[in-house]
């Protein structure tokens, strides 16, 4: 695996090996200034959750490693920096966290909104741009929610 200088893996025809992953520090590092500051206030708020820890995911379809936060084995959310700006993604399982998303206070209409015009059989992969700090509240709604599912 080779890296290019913003700290991406650049394909060798296989997919990297664990060890060969950078560190969610290197991958935040290697953002632009203003993503970075984004991506960082995400990893303050979302690791104040008990049990949670933060890793980096190598994803195979973009080719790139992202920054994740989970809750022992389970995926909070991660953290893509296309070209066009940032993205949060949060898996929904459609007979788990979908049901409680659809009808919880605690989170926001515009998030149910969200869940429910996502498409998905069995999980949904609800999507949140992220372009400046004030759009990681709806993210933790949903993410909070989860981790609650989680943890009880």
């Amino acid at each position: 695996m080779v890296r290019n200088g913003r700290g991406r893996a650049k394909s060798t025809g296989r997919a990297p090996d664990a060890e060969d992953a950078p560190t969610v520090d290197g991958v935040v590092d290697a953002m632009e200034p203003g993503r970075a500051e984004i991506v960082s206030r995400l990893r303050e708020i979302a690791l104040e959750l008990e049990g949670t820890d933060e890793r980096t995911v190598y994803d195979g379809f973009f080719r790139e490693w992202t920054p994740a936060v989970y809750v022992g084995a389970r995926q909070l959310f991660h953290v893509h920096n296309f070209r066009s700006g940032l993205r949060a993604t949060v898996f929904v399982g459609v007979s788990s966290l979908e049901p409680v998303a659809l009808h919880s206070d605690e989170v926001s209409p515009a998030v149910r909104e969200n869940v429910a015009a996502t498409s998905g059989r069995t999980m949904k992969q609800v999507k949140f741009p992220l372009d400046s700090v004030e759009d990681i509240g709806p993210l933790m709604e949903l993410v909070r929610l989860k981790w609650l599912l989680e943890v009880d």
